[in-house]
C-alpha cells in the first residue's frame, strides 16, 4: 500500500487516499476538512487548493497548530 507522511506534523504514515491521520484530521477545522472531502476525485484543482489551505493551517506557528517533530 502506498503511503505518505501526515501533513499534520505527527510523523505518522497514512494511506495515499487519506489526507491526514485520524488525530490530525480531527484537529483540522471543519471548514478546511469539508472542501477536501467534497472535491476528492471530483475536482482535482479544487482538491489541491483545499489540501494546500489545510497544510498552511497545520504549518502556522502563530495559531499553535504546528506540531512538527512530535509523534502522537
Amino acid at each position: 500500500m502506498k503511503t505518505h507522511t501526515c501533513p499534520g506534523g505527527c510523523g505518522h504514515r497514512v494511506p495515499r487516499h487519506h489526507f491526514a491521520c485520524r488525530n490530525c484530521w480531527g484537529r483540522l477545522p471543519t471548514d478546511l476538512r469539508q472542501p477536501i472531502s467534497v472535491t476528492y476525485q471530483r475536482d482535482p484543482d479544487a482538491h489541491m487548493e483545499a489540501m494546500a489551505d489545510a497544510m498552511e493551517w497545520y504549518a502556522d506557528p502563530e495559531s499553535g497548530n504546528a506540531r512538527k517533530g512530535t509523534r502522537a
